[in-house]
Formats: structure tokens, sequence, C-alpha cells
């Protein structure tokens, strides 16, 4: 692991813990295997993450997305920074990842909670 990719990661870890762990754990390298689709990946975090894990980690999402995200091309910070294991062939697919992270997450919080709540 280059220096670069180690200080994207530790980055990560300490200003985005609760995103870093939900999208780390369930894109990981055997994605493929485990759940067939990267979204299937995330169906699955979100299914096992309860709702206050899930409020924080589109807390951490809008936090991520503002500075990171806001990059021209995310997918270093999406996949070295968040360790999501997922091929992106140009930056606007690592781009339309992350805002499908972000969708499926405020529609299962929104499904638990008040249909207007905002992170």
């Amino acid at each position: 692991m280059s220096k670069k990719t180690r200080e994207i990661r530790l980055e990560a870890e300490e200003r985005w813990p609760t995103l870093y762990q939900f999208l780390g754990a369930y894109c990981h390298q055997d994605w493929p295997e485990d759940y067939g689709t990267p979204e299937a990946a995330v169906d699955a975090a979100i299914a096992d993450y309860l709702l206050p894990m899930r409020q924080q980690v589109l807390q951490e999402w809008r936090d991520w997305n503002s500075t990171r995200g806001a990059e021209f091309d995310p997918r270093s910070a999406v996949n070295d920074g968040l360790g999501v294991y997922v091929y992106f062939k140009e930056p606007s697919d690592a781009r339309q990842f992350m805002n499908l992270v972000y969708d499926k997450l405020i529609v299962s919080v929104r499904n638990e909670t008040s249909k207007d709540w905002k992170p």
C-alpha cells in the first residue's frame, strides 16, 4: 500500500469511521461471491445496521460528500479511503455508487422515522 493510499485510508477511518465500516464490511473484495452486486451488498449492510447506526452513516456520508466526494475524481476516496472493492471505470461511476448508498440509506431511515427526516 502506498503512502498516499495509507493517508487516504487513515483519514477515512478517523473522520468517517461508521461510513468506513459500513462500506468496507460489505463492499469488500469478496462482495461478488457474497452478494452478487454492489447494490445487494449495500442492501445487506442496511438490513444489518440498526436505525441509529444508519443515521450515523448518513451524517458521515454528508460530511464525506462535502469533502472527498466533492472532488472531481472520487474513486480513490471511495476505493482506497472507504475500502470499497468495486471497479469504477469513470469518476461518475464512483459518484453514482455513493449516491446510491445515500438514496438507499435515506429511504430506509425515513421508513422507520418521519418522512421528512434529514441527517
